[in-house]
């Protein structure tokens, strides 16, 4: 087609072409769309996200409306499920204690895969095993393909409950401490979105300060409850203690009384009386400071070589008064041969005792009690058998718990205090063996064996040399001097003194005892340890520093008796710690190898002077 000559000429005089005018119009239309497409976009975000707000207000207001931690649980569950579009899910707790994870929710799961997964270990062929082991969220969109699932017992598991895929995602605490797990699993090969898992993580700080919640509640609860608990053991331990305590204050303190009327003859029955009273309240001191010392860890065993024989004796010595008391048939059978035992025979001696105890105070009077040792196996075993009241068999789990009584009502007085047992466990336990109790519940009686492992065995030893009698009069009679602040006790223990053919002096007054030590010259000096204005350790050091007594025997007598004050003795400067009330043996014991240590014994002060 020919061009118009005249709009040639036209343009060609103006020296301008005429631009296209529809590639402009297109340009136009193509940056309306792509904005009209963000602004739709934007819209279904908005959308999108109006969506998830309406879905977790739902869930707040859901929960909102619940009291039930369990409840709370299970509509977390329940939320966990809807927002990750899943057919089951899970919610585990994390034992601390046993490092698992405990079941504590679940939805859609049938009863046997709650109990197969009811707890699970770090590293086991699950996804929350596997989280709990990184400590990270652990994703598998196909147990079939997952090379820590495929050919274990768990995706067998996984196939009969109809689960095909899990995400599994710890629950911190803003602390960042592991509380729990929640999980959801689905029946087909699934990886959750973005989105999903943005607002899973949302539910997951729910749960994970519910949990924490709830576990810093229980325990607070739990606390509560055992002060309280302790508090009323508390009250009963008192009033049980100032009962047991009177008990044998009672005839003591009638026996002082007789003894001041004066009447002939009465001697002889009134004092063996306040003797047996007496060893029973320093028995029931001794088993209390003997629990505190356990709790705390400072008894240390002191192993010898003895003959299962002798600590029979001993025990069976120990618990006749208690025995014989109430009439008991008693019997004592043990193997024929000697048999020797590497253990500290004071305390096993002790557990036989305290055995031997609690069958009698829990036997009617006149019933049957029986020891029988035994050795099979190489090992040893004690048995304590009665026909007591028995024991319920709701009491048998707690029957070597501190301060526990079967509680009898009218056999209450002779209860004791409830350390006995304990006692004899953890003494039992320390030796590497352990105590067993039988019982067919009331009025059946009761058997308790002590277990001894075959380590304690040892190879029979030639006795030593038999020691000196005691109660007699002194060989070598020792000039003594006495420090201590309470004068029944300084003056009754000078009276034993002097019956034992020795010279005594006494002083009150700590601040005077070493010029009255000067004056007297004597070779032994017993010291009270707690006294005022100087105490004993600080005296004895005094004593030391004075070359004119660098030879007297220090024998610290005391109420104070651990190993602490034991040591301090020691670093003292003194020789021997005894504790009060000291056994007149073992008194007789220490001054047989305390000798005369003093290398003068001039004419001094009187002797049997007080100095206050």
């Amino acid at each position: 087609m020919m061009q118009d000559p005249l709009v040639h000429s036209a343009a060609a005089a103006s020296g301008r072409s005429e631009a296209p005018r529809v590639p402009q119009v297109e340009d136009k239309t193509a940056e309306l769309r792509e904005a009209l497409a963000i602004v739709e976009a934007q819209k279904r975000q908005l959308e999108i996200e109006l969506e998830d707000a309406r879905l977790l207000h739902g869930i707040s207001s859901m929960m909102a409306d619940e009291d039930s931690v369990d409840a709370l649980y299970q509509k977390l569950v329940d939320a966990a499920t809807l927002v990750m579009r899943s057919d089951f899910g899970s919610m585990q707790r994390y034992d601390r204690a046993r490092g698992e994870l405990e079941l504590i929710a679940h939805h859609g799961l049938n009863e046997d895969a709650v109990r197969f997964w009811q707890w699970v270990y770090p590293g086991r062929a699950t996804t929350c095993g596997k989280a709990l082991e990184t400590g990270k969220r652990v994703i598998v969109r196909d147990f079939e393909n997952c090379d820590y699932i495929v050919g274990s017992d768990d995706l067998e598991a996984f196939r009969k409950a109809g689960v095909r895929a899990a995400q599994s995602t710890p629950l911190l605490t803003r602390n960042g401490n592991l509380v729990g797990m929640i999980t959801t699993h689905w029946t087909h090969c699934h990886e959750p979105k973005e989105r999903d898992l943005r607002l899973f993580d949302i539910i997951a700080r729910q749960a994970a300060d519910l949990i924490e919640r709830n576990t810093t509640m229980q325990a607070l609860q739990l606390q509560t409850q055992s002060l309280l608990e302790a508090d009323r053991y508390k009250d009963e331990f008192l009033a049980t203690l100032a009962h047991e305590l009177r008990n044998p204050l009672a005839p003591i303190r009638t026996g002082l009384t007789l003894l001041k009327i004066g009447k002939p003859g009465q001697e002889a029955r009134i004092l063996p009386m306040m003797e047996r009273q007496l060893g029973h309240m320093v028995r029931l001191i001794d088993d209390l400071l003997d629990v505190s010392r356990i709790s705390r860890g400072v008894v240390a065993l002191k192993p010898g070589r003895v003959s299962l024989g002798a600590i029979i004796d001993s025990a069976v010595e120990t618990s006749r008064p208690l025995i014989n008391a109430a009439s008991h048939k008693f019997t004592v059978t043990v193997p024929g041969n000697e048999v020797w035992l590497e253990v500290d025979e004071t305390r096993i001696a002790q557990v036989i005792s305290n055995l031997l105890n609690n069958a009698a105070k829990y036997t009617p009077h006149g019933g049957q009690i029986a020891l029988v040792a035994e050795v099979a196996d190489d090992a040893i075993s004690v048995r304590v058998i009665d026909n007591g009241i028995g024991i319920p068999a709701s009491m048998l789990p707690r029957i070597f718990d501190l301060f526990t009584q079967v509680d009898k009502g009218s056999e209450r007085s002779q209860t004791g205090l409830g350390v006995g047992l304990a006692l004899a466990r953890h003494l039992a336990e320390m030796h590497g063996g352990r105590i067993d109790v039988a019982s067919d519940g009331d009025d059946a009686g009761s058997v308790f064996t002590l277990r001894l492992p075959a380590s304690v065995l040892a190879v029979p030893e030639a006795p030593a040399g038999g020691e000196p009698a005691r109660g007699q009069v002194a060989a070598d009679p020792l000039r003594i001097l006495i420090v201590d602040d309470n004068v029944d006790a300084a003056e009754s223990l000078a009276l034993l003194l002097n019956n034992l053919g020795h010279t005594t002096g006494i002083v009150l007054e700590s601040p005077k005892a070493v010029a009255t030590a000067l004056e007297f010259r004597p070779d032994v000096m017993f010291l009270d340890i707690g006294m005022p204005y100087l105490n004993g350790f600080d005296l004895a050091r005094d004593i030391r520093s004075n070359e004119a007594l660098g030879g007297v025997y220090l024998a610290a007598l005391s109420g104070w008796g651990t190993d602490e004050d034991r040591a301090r003795s020691r670093a003292a400067g003194i020789d021997c710690h005894m504790t009060k009330p000291a056994l007149a043996d073992d008194v007789e014991k220490m001054l047989s190898g305390a000798g005369r240590q003093s290398p003068s014994r001039s004419a001094g002060m009187a002797p049997d002077q007080i100095v206050r």
